[in-house]
């Protein structure tokens, strides 16, 4: 279905409390509240979200502590202190990275040498090299508070719940022993220290193109991200049977003017993976089984810098963390919520603009293709 697209996920490499849910994606979010059968969550946006508990599957802090959802008690009061508890907990302070391997199931403690799709290489404890198959791996569980999931979530949540008391124990094994506190620096060395350089900016390959300095460089950067939102506003009026038909019509050629004339959107289903072009996507969107959707990004960033290119534009990748929830007839229950991640390209176009007669050199911002995560060019 149509709707499925509309998800995102986030796999953030910074130690962050976040939430995996039953179709496999992480969400970075906390769990705040438990509500009979229900928990309520809170992403960076801060707006409260309600779904059921079948829908989660593990929830970590920012310390890398976990619990498996199904460890939760029934009593509601209770999971709440569960979760509290959680959230309470303190730093883990271990020495090694901590892996978790599948079969037989094991907890293995090791610093982490060299990561590749294939293989992690670490080192034990005793100071012995040792390297083992990610297929083998079901997840990871870093020092300094990150971890990843490297299989089915689904599979690996049980996993979790059967590893969770050797976990605790290689943790209190390892943990980093107090040390003497590093000597105060002299005023010298103070002194002596440079000043961090300011972030350079993408020179121009040539004299023929006109190029951004530093402050437009910042304020562009920025629309980049804005068109993103601005793109997520315009899905909400499209799809809200609420509208006119005049106005949500009006609202899917104001989308369409953000994007590239040959841009498309990537749509997950059943069959795979298809693309669309924008303005067919968005009068798809239009028919969407919902009295109305709710499409809000978050975490939305650069993976790719803005960058300028042969041609004289500027390129660049977006990535966000997107909620998306379709309203049922009573437009006030969520029929469907889920989140994914999405990429989205950017480019950066100039043209010149004469004004009392002088001509200036301005900048349009286009969005590009929408992608699937797991998507290469």
């Amino acid at each position: 279905m149509l709707y499925i697209f509309l998800i995102i996920t986030t796999n953030f490499c910074l130690a962050q409390e976040r939430v995996w849910l039953d179709n496999g994606n992480p969400v970075t979010a906390k769990i705040t509240r438990v509500v009979d059968n229900r928990l309520e969550w809170v992403a960076s946006d801060g707006i409260p979200r309600i779904y059921h508990r079948k829908r989660f599957l593990v929830a970590f802090n920012a310390q890398g502590n976990f619990i498996v959802i199904t460890d939760l008690e029934n009593n509601p009061k209770k999971a709440q202190e569960q979760m509290e508890e959680l959230y309470a907990l303190p730093p883990r302070q271990v020495e090694f990275d901590l892996i978790l391997k599948t079969v037989p199931l094991t907890v293995i403690p090791g610093v982490i040498s060299y990561e590749s799709d294939e293989v992690l290489n670490y080192q034990t404890p005793g100071g012995d090299p040792a390297s083992i198959n990610k297929e083998q791996v079901g997840a990871v569980i870093y020092r300094d508070g990150k971890h990843e999931i490297l299989r089915d979530v689904i599979d690996v949540a049980p996993l979790l719940a059967l590893a969770h008391d050797n976990i605790r124990q290689a943790e209190a094994e390892y943990k980093i022993k107090e040390s003497e506190p590093e000597p105060k620096p002299k005023v010298e060395e103070l002194m002596a220290k440079t000043e961090p350089k300011e972030k350079e900016v993408a020179t121009p390959p040539g004299p023929a193109h006109p190029f951004l300095s530093a402050e437009e460089y910042k304020e562009y950067s920025e629309k980049g991200i804005a068109r993103v939102h601005q793109f997520a506003n315009y899905l909400q009026v499209i799809a809200d049977k609420s509208q006119s038909l005049s106005d949500r019509n009006q609202a899917v050629n104001q989308a369409a003017q953000l994007f590239e004339p040959s841009a498309t959107v990537s749509v997950s289903g059943s069959r795979g993976v298809s693309r669309y072009p924008v303005r067919e996507y968005l009068n798809r969107v239009k028919l969407l089984p919902y009295s109305r959707i709710n499409v809000t990004w978050t975490e939305v960033r650069y993976i790719e810098e803005l960058k300028q290119e042969a041609d004289g534009n500027y390129y660049g990748t977006i990535t966000g963390q997107q909620v998306f929830e379709g309203y049922g007839r009573d437009g006030k229950s969520i029929a469907y919520g889920d989140v994914t991640k999405k990429n989205i390209k950017v480019k950066l176009e100039s043209y010149e603009k004469v004004i009392d007669g002088r001509a200036t050199t301005n900048w349009g911002v286009l969005l590009g293709n929408i992608g699937l995560e797991a998507e290469r060019d």
